[in-house]
């Protein structure tokens, strides 16, 4: 009979190979060992885009399987969060997308950091409590440096949806952080002035949404560390993934609507008007991801700063993947 060890051996040796991990998950449900349900939904999860629309739900429902996981276990299942277990004291070390600039390396980034946010985690709890807080008392600078300790960052891949309600916030400092990707609810934020997320160098793209933001006028980036950025042109990871499913297999979860990047309007999103586009939004240009409902969504985009790709497209190594 397999032992658990050369379970995890298999999937040590296959990192991007789903089958020893869902092999290990059959025989976990065998021994009546819950952990199975954790491995065959991070399985699942990974095989999504940081976008998806079904991400959110299923980040939390991993996060409840987490609880109790030793984690030297995690480790071998959750590579991707490795460096959780030490701290760091520069993020600049937590990303090799772009390689080492003094190296005279340009490495090729190949996908999007898809890592999942650990909901059940005390530093993400407090992050979603300051935002409640700020809703409460109508401040407007929302600033994680007084209330999270900067080793504390590395626990946080994403903001939560709720900053939605930050309606009054005009100034936001992400200064350092580790944060991997913005949610699509920035768009809430009707009166934000001044994005700070400089030296968020896990940071490579926004969401088209944060164009949308009518007061956006003064931002502060590290135009190095972002995809198709002025100086390195680092190519954009290829939006075409066969392999991606259109919805998540968790019970009770519906079709993945969601709204129009472009319009609004609510859409069950199949990811055929999914693209890349750089625009110059407040002082900065970014390199934007769009969810769009239709064909014509995508093609009433306005047209790219000179020096970046022309028009809409999927990205890939190379030349950037025309979208059609």
């Amino acid at each position: 009979m397999p032992t658990e060890d050369a379970f995890l051996a298999a999937i040590r040796k296959n990192l991007a190979d789903d089958l020893p991990r869902l092999v290990y998950a059959d025989w976990l449900d065998e021994q009546g060992d819950s952990r199975g349900a954790f491995v065959r939904l991070h399985a699942e999860l990974r095989k999504l885009g940081p976008d998806h629309a079904h991400r959110v739900p299923g980040e939390e429902a991993l996060s409840r399987l987490r609880l109790g996981c030793a984690a030297d276990w995690l480790a071998v299942l959750e590579p991707e969060r490795a460096h959780l277990q030490r701290e760091q004291r520069s993020y600049k070390t937590l990303c090799r997308c772009f390689g080492n600039e003094e190296e005279g390396s340009k490495r090729q980034p190949k996908s999007l950091h898809i890592e999942p946010q650990d909901t059940e985690c005390a530093t993400w709890k407090r992050l979603c409590e300051l935002v409640e807080e700020a809703v409460t008392d109508g401040r407007d600078e929302f600033d994680l440096h007084p209330h999270i300790e900067f080793n504390d960052y590395r626990f946080l891949v994403t903001l939560p949806p709720t900053i939605a309600k930050l309606r009054r916030v005009k100034r936001l400092n992400l200064y350092g952080s580790s944060l991997v990707r913005i949610p699509p609810e920035i768009a809430g934020m009707i009166s934000l002035e001044e994005f700070v997320p400089y030296t968020s160098y896990r940071l490579h793209w926004f969401p088209f949404e944060v164009a949308r933001c009518p007061q956006f006028v003064d931002s502060t980036i590290s135009t190095r560390a972002l995809y198709g950025n002025y100086k390195f042109h680092p190519p954009f990871p290829s939006l075409v993934n066969p392999d991606e499913p259109h919805a998540l297999n968790l019970p009770g979860l519906e079709s993945p609507v969601r709204p129009c990047s472009v319009c609004s309007r609510p859409f069950e999103d199949f990811r055929r008007h999914r693209v890349w586009i750089s625009l110059r939004v407040a002082t900065d240009v970014m390199p934007l991801l769009v969810n769009a409902c239709s064909r014509e969504c995508v093609l009433s985009l306005p047209a790219p700063p000179d020096g970046y790709h022309p028009k809409p497209h999927r990205g890939g190594l190379g030349t950037p993947r025309a979208y059609r």
